[in-house]
Order: C-alpha cells, then sequence, then structure tokens
C-alpha cells in the first residue's frame, strides 16, 4: 500500500514540475497564478491546467482564438476590452464587459486579463467576483487571493526592511507608497484594513516629519477620512492646502470631508468660491462639481 502512495506522490511532483517548466517556457498558455491550482490539487488541478490550456488555445473546434484582443486602458475612467466577431467589431466598456450575454466573451475576458496584469486591474476582478458565471467567479477570486498574498509578502519584506534600517528615508518611502497601493485596491477587510490604515497612519506621519509632500497629506487625508477620523483629517486638509492652495485636489478632497460631515452650507459655499477663482479643473473634478450643483 505504500507504494502506492509513493507513486501518487512521485506523478504528483511530475505534474507540479511539468507545469512549471511549461508556465516557465510559455508552452502552456495560462497564468502562473495557476501554479498554485496544481500545486494544492493534486491531478484534477493539472487535468484543469490542460484544459485550461486547450480553452485559451482553440475555441473549442480547434481554430485559432481570434474572438478578443488584447485588454487596454483607454483612460483612468473609462477601461475598454476590443471584441471583434465575424462581421464587426465594437469597443466595450470594462465595465459592461461582463454583461455580455456570450459566456465564452466572458470567459475569455477575464484569461486575457489574467494573462496581462492582473493587478492592474482588481476593480475588474472585484465585479468579476460578483458574476453570475461560477467559472468567472472561480478565476476572479482565485486571482484577488493570489495579489493579496503577493500584497503580503512584499508588506512583511518592507517591515522587515524598514525594522532594519528604521532612519533609511527611501525604505520609509517605497513602504509609505505600497502600503497605499495596497490600500486602495480595497482587497483588505474588516480588522486587516483597520491596522493597515493606522500603520499607514504612522509611517507616513513619520516620513512627512522629515520631508513635507502634498500628496502625502492628501493620501493621509483620505486615509483618516477612512476611518472617520474627521479631526486629523482636516487638520491634513488644511496642510496640504497650505502646499497647494486652489487646487482641484483641494477642492475633491474638501468636497469629499464636508460630504461625509454632512455640511451642505459648507459644500455650497466651496462650489461657489471655485465658480469665482475660476480654477482650471479636470474632466472627472468637474463632473464631481456638476454632481452637487444639481
Amino acid at each position: 500500500m505504500i507504494w502506492i502512495y509513493l507513486f501518487l506522490l512521485l506523478l504528483h511532483i511530475l505534474c507540479c514540475v511539468l507545469t512549471y517548466l511549461g508556465i516557465h517556457t510559455k508552452t502552456l498558455n495560462i497564468h502562473k497564478y495557476m501554479f498554485f491550482v496544481v500545486a494544492f490539487l493534486p491531478f484534477w488541478g493539472f487535468l484543469t491546467v490542460l484544459l485550461l490550456h486547450h480553452q485559451v488555445a482553440t475555441n473549442y473546434d480547434g481554430t485559432k482564438d481570434i474572438g478578443v484582443e488584447k485588454m487596454r486602458l483607454d483612460s483612468e475612467i473609462y477601461k475598454a476590452v476590443t471584441v471583434e466577431d465575424k462581421k464587426n467589431s465594437a469597443v466595450v466598456p470594462i465595465e459592461e464587459a461582463l454583461l455580455i450575454n456570450s459566456s465564452k466573451v466572458r470567459r475569455e475576458i477575464i484569461m486575457d486579463v489574467l494573462n496581462d496584469n492582473p493587478k492592474e486591474y482588481v476593480e475588474f476582478l472585484q465585479k468579476a467576483g460578483d458574476n453570475e458565471d461560477t467559472e468567472v467567479v472561480h478565476y476572479a477570486v482565485t486571482a484577488m487571493v493570489e495579489i493579496s498574498k503577493e500584497n503580503d509578502y512584499t508588506l512583511q519584506e518592507f517591515e522587515r526592511r524598514h525594522s532594519a534600517e528604521p532612519d533609511n528615508f527611501q525604505v520609509l518611502s517605497e513602504y509609505c507608497e505600497f502600503l497605499w497601493q495596497c490600500l486602495t485596491q480595497g482587497l483588505m477587510q474588516g480588522q486587516v484594513e483597520v491596522m493597515n490604515r493606522n500603520l499607514y497612519n504612522e509611517l507616513v506621519r513619520k516620513k512627512l516629519s522629515i520631508k513635507e509632500d502634498k500628496a502625502d497629506y492628501i493620501s493621509l487625508a483620505k486615509n483618516l477620512l477612512e476611518l472617520k477620523n474627521y479631526t486629523e483629517a482636516e487638520e491634513a486638509i488644511k496642510k496640504a492646502e497650505r502646499l497647494i492652495p486652489d487646487s482641484e485636489e483641494i477642492i475633491l478632497l474638501k468636497l469629499e470631508y464636508y460630504s461625509r460631515l454632512g455640511k451642505g452650507a459648507d459644500i455650497k459655499r466651496l462650489l461657489q468660491d471655485t465658480d469665482k477663482k475660476r480654477i482650471y479643473l479636470s474632466q472627472k473634478a468637474k463632473e464631481a462639481i456638476a454632481f452637487w450643483q444639481n
């Protein structure tokens, strides 16, 4: 009996090695995250990877996949994918891509994301996690779990480096930047999120005590607003405003601050002052202001 278990173990190791080599040499047309499926789901994981590779490489009928071109970001606000059919092509906003009435197209889109850089499409993956297609949900959730694991590992490395060199400003700056990036992804929840937001407050304040920076004050204010610490958030907004007065970043920050506290009169006064000063605003800021003016 022990020989059977040993044989199965060796077979599983062989499957893992073949999968790793296939991913590394790009023989297998799958994302690197799928290696963990093979490692933690013996045999069935390897079979799933082979089926997935076949699905991506063909359209089940042996023809080369020409259904979905490379996903691209057109702007910070509007993201689009190009979907081509036999008759014509159309550009579909990524917010609507998951609503396409074709499970095949939805799965091709999610695989394009996984084979590109999932960290750039976290918002898309979060929406995909609520999709009615169970396969799309599986891929999206698996990707988000792996992104979270990678983030945790990197944060641990930064914590180790910062503890070893507490006076190294470069390490502190990189630590703050990466932690803020993790927080804005929205993958942290509950006490873990609160703990990391409090950690960010501590780190960015240390950084600001060494060198003032408008972006750090803005991110600090946003973080404090999420923690509902409105008194300190107001103080951070004032310090940011001292560095960049009459800027759209401050206007948007104040709008968020006033709206959270329900200060309608202050919002009205801010909009009037903005209009009088004729401050240059981006389209995003104009849309935010138009929302409060209506």
